[in-house]
Parts: C-alpha cells; structure tokens; sequence
C-alpha cells in the first residue's frame, strides 16, 4: 500500500467516529492553595466551559459544585485561552465554537481519617457533545511532600470513554506522578458528534493541600 492510500484511509477513519479537532488550552490560571489552608475539607467541581471561535471563554456552566472550590475554579478557567476548535468535514482552518469539560479535584487535608468539609453537588446536566466522568479517581497525597500543589492535566477520552492519553500542562513538579496516574484511571460517558461517539480532550485540575495529621 502507497503512502497516499494509507493516509487517505487513515483519514476515512477519522471522520467516521465524528472526531472534531477539539478547542486546546493554550493559557491561563490555575487556583492556588495557601500553605496556611482554611479548607476543610476537599471536594470535586465540573464545569462546562463554552470556547468561541477565537478561542476565548465565552461562558461556564458548572454541572458539580463544592462551595469555594467552584468559585475559585470558575474565576481561574474564566482567564483560559485556547486553540478554536475545527468541525469534522469543514476546512481546517475554520474555527467553530465549542464545549469543553473541565474537572476540579481537590484532595481534603487528612491523610488519615474523616475531616469536615462542604457537600459535593450536581446541579445539571452536561450537554451530549462533552464527556462526563462515571469514575473519578483522587490521587494520593505523595510521601514526603510538605507544600501545596495544584497540577493542570489534559487528558484525551476515546470513543469508548476511556483514557488515551493523558499529559501536563500546567506542573507542580512534586505531585505531577500522582495527578497523571489517577487522572489516567478515570472513566466517561463518551462525548456524541453527529451521533456517534467521538473523541474528546478534557482538563482536570488536581489540588493537593498541606496534609494534616
């Protein structure tokens, strides 16, 4: 088989799961934890993340809410900057709004035992054409580390709903090991383009306060 054949096949396959060329973080903040930290306990956030086509955020719908968590989640994804997304089947090079999942994870202080905290909640539904996680995987808190640490991970989600792939974008160098680990244990309700299960890229903010006890 020529090169030529190969790559027109190899293309043939892409566009029939629906893959879109998925919005990319390019730039932005992530939250911090204070050496000092207030927080009870930990909690889980989700958010819907709305990327126009000059890849600018153009609204955030949280789907899972943990009190100060989200607050500080939404302020932090709002200075977000990607890559535009492109439509399967349209040219490359024109951009097209799209959603985007990301998920917040922060660890609760104690290594041993139940510490308080706030409740975790699901306060909507995503739309079809983002995954959702059905299993969420809290890293644990790495022997030795004495200091916060919060890591940004992108991870890529198959059509099957399972992870690909998954990498750093923004390190704590510390705690990266364990927030790829747990991230790449995570599954998800597959994302639907055109109808059919497709491909997707999500970012999952791991926090990891000052142990305690």
């Amino acid at each position: 088989m020529g090169m030529r054949a190969a790559l027109l096949i190899a293309m043939a396959l892409v566009a029939g799961v629906g893959a879109d060329t998925p919005a990319l973080f390019q730039s932005g903040s992530i939250p911090t934890l204070s050496v000092m930290s207030v927080e009870l306990g930990g909690g889980e956030v989700l958010l819907e993340v709305s990327v126009d086509r000059t890849g600018a955020v153009s609204g955030i719908r949280p789907l899972r809410e943990t009190a100060t968590f989200t607050e500080r989640m939404t302020e932090s994804v709002k200075t977000w900057h990607f890559t535009p997304a492109t439509k399967p089947g349209g040219p490359a090079t024109e951009p097209v709004d799209a959603k985007v999942l990301v998920a917040g994870v922060f660890r609760r202080p104690a290594l041993i035992g139940v510490t308080l905290g706030e409740p975790i909640r699901d306060v909507a539904g995503a739309s079809p054409e983002i995954v959702f996680p059905t299993e969420i995987v809290t890293p644990p808190h790495p022997p030795g580390a004495i200091n916060p640490g919060v890591v940004l991970v992108e991870v890529r989600v198959n059509a099957e709903g399972g992870v690909a792939d998954a990498k750093i974008r923004i390190s704590s160098p510390a705690f990266d090991s364990a927030a790829l680990n747990a991230s790449r244990q995570w599954k998800f309700r597959p994302a639907k383009s055109q109808g059919a299960n497709a491909l997707s890229v999500i970012y999952i903010v791991f926090g990891f306060p000052v142990p305690k006890g």
